[in-house]
C-alpha cells in the first residue's frame, strides 16, 4: 500500500492530536456528544488492543486506549534496514 493511500492524519504524524481533539472531552468531565461512528471507533480501538472493557464507559476506555495509542502513534515509523526482509540494493 502506498502512503498516499492513508488519511493525511495518519501520514503526517497528525492521527493521535486528532484523536485527543475528539476524545479527550471525555477526561475532563465535559461529557462531549460523540456520534456513532466515534464510539463504535472507540469501542474498536479497545477490541484491537484486546482490552477488557465492554462493561466501562468512554471515559474509562478512552483513557486506556489513549496511552496504547500514544505509544504506537506518537513515536515515527521504523525505517531502517534492519525492519526490512531485504536491502534496497538486494530489492533491486
Amino acid at each position: 500500500m502506498s502512503p498516499s493511500a492513508f488519511p493525511d492524519s495518519a501520514s503526517s504524524g497528525r492521527a493521535f492530536p486528532d484523536l485527543c481533539a475528539v476524545y479527550d472531552g471525555l477526561l475532563s468531565g465535559e461529557d462531549p456528544l460523540l456520534s456513532d461512528a466515534a464510539q463504535t471507533d472507540l469501542r474498536a480501538f479497545a477490541r484491537l488492543y484486546d482490552l477488557a472493557l465492554e462493561t466501562a464507559n468512554e471515559a474509562e476506555v478512552w483513557r486506556q486506549v489513549r496511552v496504547r495509542l500514544q505509544q504506537d502513534l506518537s513515536r515515527p515509523l521504523q525505517t531502517t534496514d534492519e525492519w526490512r526482509y531485504e536491502g534496497q540494493a538486494r530489492a533491486a
